[in-house]
């Protein structure tokens, strides 16, 4: 979006791509993608004096800084990219949390995260999320039909980046490891799905790979078969060098960018139905999309015993990563958004 629009980012300290100006400011609080749970009102002074000092046409808003358009007549045209639905995601964490703790949290949630969501809805010329369960949910919240789908986009590796399958089978799980959903995940799949796998197929083993392990998921590396990589710097030769990967999700929202970073390296996603959310799956994976650990596990087996079928299956989700899950498609739906806003 570069190439066609002067982007200014206002947003905490990072890492920006070339050409877009940074306006850094610094937050603080317990969850910065809810408007409700920090103190706004440093983005919001950095906001409003960027825009006295630049202007702007249009404005692109992402999770955390949508309250700063709630009555605000004086500020741009926005589009919302809200990419997930905070209130599906309390409850579906009131449902299924670890924990008696853990589901009371999520259930006070909702209601705060219903009034914003529908605030947000009806605060910005369209707001977009990222799969269309989100998006439904939105839409009823909010009462607008300008509720819009982009899935997430991917980078696909190239072939030569892609290293060869490791001698020993192995099934990866990849997320951020002190996000909810993601150590439930985790959790589950170590402790009810592992165990039939390793029954089924002894020298298997499971790598959990990702960013910040909380101590629970850290300590699965105590357990035979599975090791916990924690923060690698290049998740390409972590997925590529697996033989399966999975995506038991049972809470949580929005697409499981995780899934299709497998499928760009051409590994086939055994998973639960909630991980299909904004995807179309690649032809044939329909029977990979299980319900319970016994299905989920017969799976992953399956495929570790076939290395024919895991590579068919390999192959076709890395073709439709490539001609439906491109970065410049999304984009340009949502360049078409921003144009129309008003």
């Amino acid at each position: 979006m570069a190439g066609s629009w002067r982007i200014t980012l206002v947003a905490p300290p990072g890492t920006v791509p070339d050409g877009i100006r940074h306006v850094s400011v610094a937050l603080s609080g317990r969850g910065l993608t809810y408007p409700w749970r920090f103190d706004d009102r440093p983005l919001r002074a950095a906001v409003r004096a960027t825009l006295r000092a630049e202007g702007a046409a249009r404005a692109l808003v992402f999770p955390g800084a949508e309250a700063l358009w709630f009555g605000a007549a004086d500020l741009p045209p926005a589009v919302m990219d809200m990419i997930d639905c905070n209130p599906l995601e309390f409850w579906r964490g009131a449902l299924r949390g670890r924990g008696l703790r853990a589901r009371l949290g999520s259930l006070a949630e909702i209601p705060v995260a219903a009034r914003c969501a529908r605030r947000t809805v009806r605060s910005f010329a369209a707001t977009v999320c990222a799969g269309e369960r989100d998006a439904a949910w939105m839409r009823r919240l909010g009462g607008r039909d300008t509720v819009h789908v982009v899935p997430n986009g991917v980078a696909l590796p190239p072939e030569a980046a892609l290293a060869a399958e490791d001698a020993a089978p192995t099934v990866v799980f990849l997320g951020s490891l002190g996000y909810a959903p993601n150590v439930d995940a985790a959790l589950f799949a170590a402790e009810a799905i592992w165990p039939r796998v390793a029954a089924a197929v002894p020298e298997a083993r499971l790598v959990i790979a990702g960013r910040a392990p909380v101590p629970e998921v850290a300590a699965l590396a105590a357990r035979p078969g599975i090791a916990v990589a924690a923060d690698v710097p290049d998740i390409v030769p972590v997925l590529s060098r697996a033989w399966v990967s999975i995506a038991p999700m049972r809470i949580g929202v929005g697409i499981k960018n995780k899934v299709l970073e497998a499928w760009a390296c051409a590994r086939p996603v055994v998973m639960t139905p909630l991980a299909t959310n904004g995807l179309v799956l690649p032809p044939g994976h329909e029977a990979l999309v299980r319900r319970d650990a016994a299905g989920l596990a017969e799976a992953v087996v399956g495929l570790l015993r076939d290395q024919g079928a895991r590579r068919a299956a390999g192959a076709a989700a890395r073709a439709l990563v490539r001609e439906r899950f491109g970065w410049a498609g999304a984009a340009g739906r949502i360049d078409a958004l921003l144009r129309a806003a008003r």
